[in-house]
């Protein structure tokens, strides 16, 4: 029987079953090994004869055949989905710095052909070693803390990971961003301006590697500039808190700039002090972490130290396949990415607008 002749089996097996390799492999009197042979196009496909291979793939075509994703993950040993883990509350549309290093995640994995599943961590550590054992995914990446119990989990199932923008002591592939370079470079330059009374406003944040870095950065251009009585760091309220403070401090007392830990905070001071009467940056130059949306659009734009999250994501990703194609085998690195500084109209000397 040529091509041409192959009946057509078009709704043989009905609208509710899906066809199968047995299903196919009955049609065109073939084993089922050669079948999966073809369809896989696997090294074994090339000990099948042409014309039976054309015949297998239009018959499968005719059937509406389409390979089971679980028979393949069960048949190849992976499922080709790497979960995203984190803890709430992360939006589910990501925000901030999440946006970039999750497009960056998906850029490298959708070219290797995996996909993301963003995974949320509960408050019960039970569920994630169920979550983690139960073979849904080829490897993982830890979003921002790797928690000491997740931790624990994870090397105990042995599971491929990396993590993006989070420190930890454990042996486990990492990219951070070295946030201490860049509050150094933007210490420095404040006070390449004119500026000498530079507070960091801190706030009440969560545990994160980036808060000692970023401190630690502030405080030492501080001391080496002979600065050491004007560090000003403030850990307790927030930016209604230090508007407040600023309005009522005597004028040769008040900081002439800031350094904002977040540019949530920094947008939020911008409005505290529109709301106060006290011009940016002629009464007070405001800057901050983080490049992303929009600090570029509010009123004045946002001088700010950009971290590379696409680049994070992007590496993250390539780390924890890296893990899983060498089956653990290779070192586990740790790579801390450059962050940039961007000046726009937020800052500027003492006593003078950029307008």
């Amino acid at each position: 029987m040529t091509i041409a002749q192959v009946p057509s089996f078009s709704g043989r097996l009905g609208y509710m079953k899906r066809a199968t390799i047995r299903d196919v492999a009955q049609a065109c009197g073939v084993a089922k090994s050669t079948v999966s042979a073809v369809l896989n196009n696997s090294p074994g496909s090339q000990r099948v004869a042409e014309p039976t291979r054309q015949r297998v793939r239009l018959i499968a075509e005719q059937l509406g055949y389409r390979p089971s994703w679980r028979g393949r993950a069960l048949a190849g040993q992976r499922t080709h989905v790497i979960g995203v883990l984190y803890t709430p509350p992360m939006p589910l549309i990501a925000r901030g710095n999440y946006e970039g290093i999750l497009s960056g995640i998906n850029d490298v994995l959708q070219v290797r052909g995996y996909h993301l599943m963003l995974m949320p961590l509960g408050q019960n550590p039970l569920e994630w070693r169920a979550m983690l054992m139960d073979g849904r995914m080829d490897g993982a990446i830890v979003l921002s803390r790797l928690l000491p119990q997740l931790a624990e989990i994870i090397a105990e199932v042995k599971l491929p990971i990396s993590l993006v923008n989070a420190e930890t002591d454990a042996d486990v592939a990492r990219v951070v961003a070295d946030d201490y370079q860049g509050a150094r470079e933007l210490t420095e330059y404040l006070l390449s301006l004119g500026h000498e009374r530079i507070a960091f406003l801190l706030g009440d944040q969560p545990p994160h590697y980036s808060v000692d870095q970023r401190k630690g950065g502030y405080q030492d251009v501080m001391r080496a500039a002979g600065l050491s009585g004007e560090i000003r760091i403030q850990t307790a309220g927030d930016a209604v808190d230090f508007g407040a403070a600023f309005a009522v401090e005597p004028p040769d007392r008040r900081p002439t700039a800031v350094l904002c830990y977040t540019h949530y905070l920094a947008i939020k001071l911008l409005q505290v002090l529109w709301e106060r009467q006290i011009q940016v940056p002629r009464d007070l130059s405001v800057a901050c972490f983080s490049n992303a949306y929009p600090v570029a659009d509010v009123i004045p734009p946002l001088t700010t130290v950009a971290l590379a999250t696409e680049q994070m994501g992007r590496t993250a990703a390539e780390l924890v396949l890296e893990q899983i194609e060498s089956k653990g085998m290779t070192p586990r690195r740790r790579l801390a990415l450059r962050t940039q500084l961007i000046v726009r109209k937020s800052t500027a000397a003492p006593g003078r607008s950029t307008s």
